[in-house]
């Protein structure tokens, strides 16, 4: 084994090597030439009829148009020559047209426009001339406009009633806390104080914050079992310092809380909810009372995240239920999946992967029952961006509703309360991201894929028509300076029944009569996608490489997030599988398109989940994968972070997770293995990385792996420029030079 303990100093951290300097030279290069990626300055006028916006050329200039959206019409939004002479009349010096004395435009309703600036404004008038304004950039709110219509941005919303406070809402009764224990004090005769409770301990104790029924009959708060966290030590030798943090591992018994109501005229407590109604919890949150104070909501997730949900306490029956539930055996991906709207206290918005897709519904909250399927089908309802109470309407992004597309294609759709109605506002074969008119009658559509760049279109926000195409861009001078976009390719999984899509990126200089290796980049968290599906210029990971003499690909394999349900699942107690057998399958499939890959040349890299993918790919799939770089990966999930690891491989622990820990598996390493680890990481415990280390040397393996750790250094310190140039270099070493 090589082990290097990297003692770098400060200009060797932060300095660039030869290496990483040529590729930044030749990505700069490439980047004068770029074409712009969004509209910039976007500014909407008071009744959202007219905007302003500018574009950038290489050089750095600005042209500011104006639209007319009504008639959708853009034109300049003024006459460059006149501006600087009226500019230079108004402040008796010359101004240079490229150095204007204002910060931006904004437009007004009549069509004529404001320069603002810090210190000085004008309005453009219709004839050319300025006349002074009060705008100023420092006081300026119209780019803030105040939505007319009730909206929210991914923001839930919870109906509460109650009053969070120690005091009741008829300021009769305060509500304190001692010795672990609930004491309720009459505010008119403190010398009148109930102790409602008794059994508190300071590990088992009733704690805040206080939750009012309207009427001040009742309150809700918290019991809390307590259990002190486990602490993780961090090093770091630079500083010669020590410092201990929180740091749960899975199975780890941690603190929980139940909710309780407390009665203040009968002075006593509700039932604690059965575990039928509240499974043990990971977390619990929110004490919602309903106007009429007779009920008071709570949200949990179980431990474990086999689900989700809403409980309910009926303070006459004094009963509770289960309102809402998300439930499945395997896992719920509550973090990335759970969204809730309550639209009035007696219903809701409600996000569900009942149908195996991520889709929206319309929820009665006294009942629990389905109203209806605001979204549905074989797609993925991925965020909501606004609700409409007015117009009953709900705008979010969906992936996947166009089969010939990308499914990871982002397009921004808009469907009524009842289901009906679902309206694609950015039609098209692209990936699409939005901007609304502050009042949504208007949209700017900015749509590209991986080998386009982007258009910008003005459409209606009702129906997604096309009012105007607002600006082309072209990669025509890139591409005659050599870069390369990436290439699309999909292929199916291990099954034949999902499509597995990703990228290609071939090598820089490219001669058609040599055979590339191929490095994989990997990144297989089964909470997101990764590979890219829109234009982006110089992806670093993908382009460094591919300058390097490698062709590079990248693609999302069963296990990722926003296919549905089934696709996800793969990874059930199986982090281990990170969609290899699609990968494989499909790296193949793309040697028979790009002839020049040689697949008898494949190595892989990634950091974190990434790492522990590129660990399994050497350890399992080693007849394939010739040569791994992994950094700072969590090779052992049951020394890992609880959250992480619990929600993929549950609670409680089984002999699953020894089957997932790369150290299980470390006599079957044949390829060569790059590993390197931040000292001082405090995302993923460096145990993991060391103990993996130990095993590899057990199993004799001395002779196939390099370490380095890299002191001072935090989660991710294998993306330095110094270790991405030895990454590079132990992959020229290990696969070869193009042939």
């Amino acid at each position: 084994m090589l082990f290097r303990f990297l003692l770098l100093a400060p200009f060797l951290v932060f300095g660039q090597t030869s290496q990483v300097s040529d590729w930044s030279k030749q990505m700069d290069s490439w980047g004068r030439l770029a074409p712009m990626v969004r509209l910039q300055n976007i500014k909407w006028s008071e009744n959202g009829q007219k905007l302003v916006y500018s574009v950038a050329d290489a050089e750095g200039r600005m042209t500011w148009k104006l639209v007319d959206c009504g008639k959708g019409q853009v034109r300049l939004a003024y006459d460059q020559v006149k501006l600087v002479d009226q500019l230079s009349l108004a402040l008796n010096q010359r101004v240079s047209p490229r150095n204007l004395p204002f910060k931006y435009i904004e437009p007004m309703d009549d069509g004529r426009i404001i320069l603002v600036g810090e210190k000085q404004s004008w309005i453009v008038e219709a004839d050319g001339r300025l006349t002074p304004s009060k705008v100023l950039a420092v006081n300026s709110t119209r780019s803030n406009a105040k939505r007319s219509r009730s909206s929210s941005s991914r923001s839930e919303n919870f109906a509460n009633s109650g009053k969070l406070s120690d005091l009741s809402p008829d300021e009769k009764w305060k509500v304190s806390f001692w010795d672990g224990n609930v004491l309720l004090t009459e505010v008119a005769k403190p010398s009148n104080v109930l102790v409602m409770t008794s059994d508190g301990q300071a590990t088992n104790r009733y704690v805040g914050p206080v939750s009012w029924s309207p009427d001040s009959k009742n309150f809700a708060l918290w019991r809390e079992q307590v259990v002190p966290p486990r602490m993780y030590k961090v090093i770091n030798t630079l500083i010669n310092s020590t410092k201990s943090v929180p740091y749960a591992r899975p199975g780890d018994d941690v603190t929980e809380r139940t909710p309780l109501v407390f009665s203040v005229l009968k002075a006593e407590a509700s039932p604690r909810p059965p575990l039928e109604v509240l499974p043990r919890s990971y977390e619990n949150t929110r004490l919602d009372w309903t106007a009429d104070s007779t009920r008071v909501r709570s949200q949990y997730t179980e431990r474990g995240f086999t689900g989700h949900g809403v409980i309910e306490y009926d303070v006459t029956a004094k009963q509770w239920r289960t309102l809402l539930n998300e439930h499945d055996p395997k896992f719920v991906f509550t973090s990335g999946g759970r969204f809730r709207y309550d639209l009035d206290e007696n219903s809701t918005l409600w996000a569900s992967e009942r149908s195996g897709f991520l889709h929206l519904y319309h929820v009665d909250l006294r009942s629990g029952t389905t109203l209806s399927a605001v979204t549905s089908g074989n797609w993925v309802m991925k965020q909501v961006k606004f609700v409409d109470t007015k117009a009953q309407e709900v705008g979010f992004i969906a992936l996947g509703r166009q089969p010939s597309e990308n499914p990871y294609q982002q397009h921004f759709c808009k469907a009524l309360f009842n289901g009906t109605k679902v309206i694609d506002l950015t039609p098209g074969d692209a990936d699409h991201s939005v901007e609304f008119e502050p009042n949504r009658r208007y949209l700017i559509d900015t749509a590209s894929r991986v080998n386009q760049p982007p258009v910008f279109t003005l459409r209606s926000g009702d129906n997604g028509r096309a009012i105007v195409q607002l600006e082309t861009t072209t990669i025509a001078p890139l591409a005659k300076a050599g870069w390369q976009p990436l290439i699309p390719f999909h292929t199916k999984d291990r099954e034949g029944k999902y499509d597995i899509w990703g990228v290609i990126l071939r090598p820089y200089p490219f001669d058609p009569q040599k055979k590339y290796p191929v490095l994989e980049h990997i990144y297989a968290g089964p909470h997101g996608s990764f590979a890219p599906y829109n234009f982006n210029l110089l992806n670093r990971n993908l382009y460094e490489a591919s300058l390097s003499g490698f062709y590079v690909v990248q693609m999302d394999g069963r296990g990722t997030y926003n296919r549905g349900k089934e696709f996800q699942q793969q990874i059930w107690r199986n982090l281990k599988d990170g969609g290899f057998p699609d990968r494989i399958k499909w790296i193949k499939a793309a040697a028979q398109v790009e002839k020049n890959m040689d697949v008898s040349r494949v190595g892989i890299f990634g950091g974190s989940a990434g790492g522990q993918n590129t660990a399994h790919a050497m350890l399992l799939y080693g007849d394939f994968y010739k040569a791994g770089a992994a950094d700072c990966g969590c090779y052992d999930n049951r020394i890992d972070k609880l959250w992480w690891n619990e929600q993929w491989l549950g609670y409680p622990l089984g002999p699953w997770y020894s089957e997932n820990s790369c150290s299980t598996y470390a006599s079957r390493l044949t390829g060569k293995l790059f590993l390197s680890v931040g000292e001082s990481d405090t995302n993923v415990d460096v145990q993991c990385t060391y103990d993996f280390r130990d095993a590899l040397l057990a199993a004799g393996k001395k002779d196939l792996f390099q370490l380095h750790v890299i002191p001072g250094a935090n989660h991710g310190a294998g993306e330095s420029d110094s270790m991405r140039e030895k990454r590079m270099q132990f992959f020229l070493s290990a696969l070869g030079l193009p042939r």
